[in-house]
């Protein structure tokens, strides 16, 4: 019995001794005396050979020690401890100080494993910690915060962002952290935040991650409506050159931003992607956008190249191309850009049907071109082909109408094709929207298709229509009728409406041709006197005219005639005076010779026969009184001399040769 107590009381006494010698260990630990603690902690595992709850603590408590002073091999040991003593008071903390030691080995994947086992089983340490381990909460929460931000980053990567959020919000912020942490928001749609965070991740790097980062705060600030933030955060992801694909999303953006506030660099930026990127998914409506500030603008050739720079156009694109070329066609027309405009129209309307107004109404301008180049049959197939055409359109007729109708006309009637020509000039004058200018100028015209066609009683009753219709033309349409007088024979009614017309159209410009058609009556009818002063007129007051070197040409005409007349009058006056001189020069030679009788008889002949010259019938009779006064026949030599005296009065020599024989 006594052996029994003094077993039992050296048992006691043990008990108290290991109580004592736990507690100085604890002590030790607490103030943070690490290695002393371990000392005391392995004297006391040591001295108990059959374990139980005191060992138990002991080991973990040196496990503490090991991990504060970094012993190697630490971190499995805790694991084995925690797998045998899964009910130990010290069991959470030391797996906290596990997988911190994990992390500090750079072992992440198996910190992970350890954190995501404690969640999963509610294992958390409260911090401040309990005695005597207090002086090492700050400790816990520093690698508390790695901690999180792997297991957020590890969330994240695995695609499980709702899991990942907290993690990474409570967690260490890095810029990774930081930038997994707004993509979060961003798919959950906090984009407020999406885009502060990211903005934060980005800062003024230049990698991948703040490209994508400025990318992605862009649209969450469209989202939330921040269009400034993001028009900024656009144009620092498009900024970067780390990613093409991620530049190509940012300047497509950043392009969309600014054309949606009409800023005055959107041109530049989106002829910017065009150029970087001409096959990207975003050409077309970077494109379309492109085209339609352009066409705003009436910059309709930087419209077309911006077209152009699309690889792969859709149909919508097509159909802009068209309407671009038709208005550079329009423009180059009004320019009188003949050619240029040909070439415009003809792009556009080999596009087909995409726009069918662009389609027919560049059709009209291509005809319009051919006509002006003289391409008549061209030109009136074009013009056919833009008014069927107009009919498709939502007015059921093209915007130029009257002058498509009015332009085919002119084509047909330059082809000479009058009755076709008559055709369309009468729809022009039964339009509604063609003016009285035009209705009265296509009346003159069908007016001139029947004068070709001799057709005279229609052709005057459409002048007589023209000038009702618009009197300003009625110069015009009188001078065709005064013509059309002048064909059928009737100068004087032709010079009368000539003379109307310029009565009621003092000073037109046709004037110049009334006066030469004027003239030309006046010679026609043989009125020459008054032909010459007409055409004299025109050409003085109308020198530059082409109608005054018409009227110097027909008085250079009418003066030839008039010295051929002359030449001619004095081939015959020769020829008259030759025959007259004749007899009286042959019976002068006679007189000389002596031979009165037959001088005389040769004269009497003559004389009766016919002198036709005064002067020669004078000297036949003067020689008639030489003969007398030779034969003695003084009485009728002088009776000869002085009826020739009396009767004759031209100024010449004659009367000095009577004189001398009187005398």
């Amino acid at each position: 019995m006594r052996n029994k107590r003094m077993l039992l009381s050296c048992l006691m006494a043990g008990v108290a001794l290991c109580l004592q010698a736990q507690q100085t260990a604890v002590r030790a630990l607490a103030d943070g005396h690490y290695e002393g603690a371990k000392q005391q902690l392995e004297r006391l595992v040591d001295g108990r050979s059959g374990g139980g709850t005191v060992s138990e603590e002991a080991e973990a408590l040196m496990l503490v020690c090991d991990y504060v002073t970094d012993v190697p091999g630490t971190a499995d040991r805790m694991g084995s401890y925690v797998e045998a003593h899964p009910l130990s008071q010290y069991a959470d903390v030391l797996c906290v100080f596990r997988r911190n030691l994990l992390v500090k080995e750079s072992r992440f994947d198996e910190a992970l494993e350890v954190f995501f086992a404690d969640e999963a089983e509610g294992r958390r340490v409260a911090t401040p910690l309990a005695f005597p381990l207090t002086g090492l909460s700050d400790e816990v929460d520093s690698y508390n915060d790695v901690v999180y931000r792997l297991a957020g980053e590890r969330l994240y990567d695995e695609g499980q962002w709702g899991r990942a959020l907290p993690y990474l919000e409570a967690g260490e912020k890095t810029r990774t952290s930081l930038y997994k942490l707004g993509m979060c928001h961003y798919r959950g749609g906090l984009f407020d935040k999406a885009h502060d965070v990211l903005v934060e991740s980005a800062g003024t790097d230049e990698d991948e991650m703040a490209q994508n980062a400025w990318l992605h705060a862009g649209i969450a600030a469209l989202q939330t409506g921040r269009k400034q933030d993001a028009q900024v955060a656009f144009r620092n992801a498009s900024q970067m050159s780390v990613a093409p694909v991620l530049r190509e999303q940012a300047l497509y953006n950043y392009a969309l931003t600014l054309h949606e506030q009409s800023s005055p660099t959107t041109i530049t930026v989106m002829e910017q992607f065009l150029h970087d990127f001409p096959t990207s998914q975003y050409a077309l409506p970077i494109s379309q956008c492109l085209t339609e500030v352009y066409m705003t603008k009436k910059d309709y050739s930087k419209a077309l190249s911006a077209i152009n720079k699309v690889q792969t156009p859709n149909a919508d694109t097509q159909a802009d191309k068209q309407k671009v070329l038709y208005n550079l066609a329009f423009e180059e027309l009004n320019k009188n850009h003949v050619q240029e405009a040909l070439t415009y129209a003809t792009q556009a309307v080999a596009l087909g049907g995409q726009d069918v107004e662009a389609q027919a109404e560049s059709y009209y301008i291509k005809g319009d071109c051919n006509y002006r180049l003289g391409n008549y049959a061209l030109a009136a197939n074009d013009l056919n082909t833009a008014i069927n055409l107009g009919r498709q359109m939502a007015g059921g007729q093209l915007k130029n109408q009257a002058y498509a109708v009015y332009s085919l006309g002119y084509a047909q009637f330059k082809q000479q094709k009058y009755n076709a020509a008559i055709t369309q000039f009468g729809k022009v004058a039964e339009l509604t929207d063609a003016s009285m200018g035009m209705k009265a100028d296509a009346y003159n015209r069908m007016g001139d298709c029947y004068l070709n066609m001799r057709s005279y009683d229609e052709a005057n009753a459409c002048y007589v229509k023209a000038k009702a219709t618009d009197r300003t033309l009625g110069d015009y349409s009188m001078l065709q009728q005064a013509y059309i007088e002048g064909l059928r024979g009737n100068y004087d009614k032709k010079v009368q409406i000539i003379n109307q017309m310029n009565a009621e159209y003092a000073g037109s410009s046709l004037a110049a041709k009334a006066l030469y058609e004027q003239g030309r009556a006046y010679v026609l009818s043989g009125r020459e006197d008054e032909a010459a002063t007409t055409f004299s007129s025109l050409a003085m007051q109308y020198p530059q005219s082409e109608y005054a070197q018409k009227a110097r040409e027909e008085l250079q005409t009418m003066a030839t005639n008039i010295a051929m007349q002359d030449s001619i009058a004095a081939a015959q006056d020769s020829i008259e005076t030759e025959a007259a001189k004749a007899p009286v020069l042959a019976a002068q030679k006679l007189y000389e010779a002596g031979q009165y009788e037959q001088a005389e008889q040769q004269l009497n002949a003559a004389i009766d026969k016919g002198i036709s010259k005064p002067y020669w019938l004078a000297r036949a009779f003067i020689l008639l009184s030489d003969i007398y006064k030779a034969e003695g026949r003084d009485v009728e030599a002088r009776q000869t001399l002085e009826s020739l005296k009396a009767n004759y009065k031209e100024d010449d020599d004659i009367k000095e040769m009577i004189h001398q024989r009187m005398n």
